[in-house]
This record gives C-alpha cells, structure tokens and sequence, in this order.
C-alpha cells in the first residue's frame, strides 16, 4: 500500500478498522494542514473585480455626463451615447452581483460555522 510522497504531513484519525473518522465538529473540513490557510475561489475573485469594474465604470460615466452639459454641436458619437445610456444598468448590475455574493460568502460561513 503506496503512498505518492506530498511534502506535507497529514494526520487523520482512523477507526480499529482503518476507515477516516469525519473530522471534530469544532473543525472547519478543509482546514486541513495546507500552510496557507484557505484558499481563494478565482470565480469568485473574478466575480468581485466585475462588480467592482462595474460600479466605477457606470459611476465614472454618469458623471462624466453630468460635468459635459455643454451645448452639443452635431450628433453625439455613438459609443459615448450607448455608454452614457448603460451606466445606470452597469451600476445596478454591480450592485447584483455584489448583494449575490454577499450572501454567498454569508451561505458558505454558515455551512462551516453552522
């Protein structure tokens, strides 16, 4: 019965039969011994940069709209238009996806502290 070599220790507890005991329940499951600590979901990382991109792009927009209230003179290039007129669906977006991951990271403290 082989064993492929890791580098880290680990220790479980075993029954008199050989079987994984689960862990304690003061434990979190994969607090393991990584040395670390806890690692980070990228999705999740990815997640919070969007949100973030989001809430300053479209709060960037409206107020580069708000300061250039000047007289326009001739037809607005289109890409400033769609831009200024997708800022506030851009800062409710951000706001989305910040409230759902929010609870998301709420859902997954409760599972390990609950």
């Amino acid at each position: 019965m082989e064993q492929p070599a890791t580098g880290v220790a680990e220790f479980r507890e075993v029954d008199e039969h050989g079987n994984p005991q689960a862990p304690e329940a003061g434990t979190p499951a994969d607090a393991g011994n990584r040395p670390g600590g806890p690692r980070i979901n990228p999705y999740i990382a990815v997640l919070w940069a969007v949100s973030a991109a989001l809430l300053a792009g479209g709060a960037w927009w409206i107020s580069a709209g708000i300061s250039n209230s000047g007289p326009i003179t001739g037809p607005a290039p289109a890409l400033t238009y769609l831009a200024i007129s997708m800022a506030p669906q851009a800062i409710a977006a951000g706001l989305a996806i910040a409230v759902v991951l929010l609870f998301w990271h709420a859902h997954q403290w409760r599972r390990r502290h609950g």
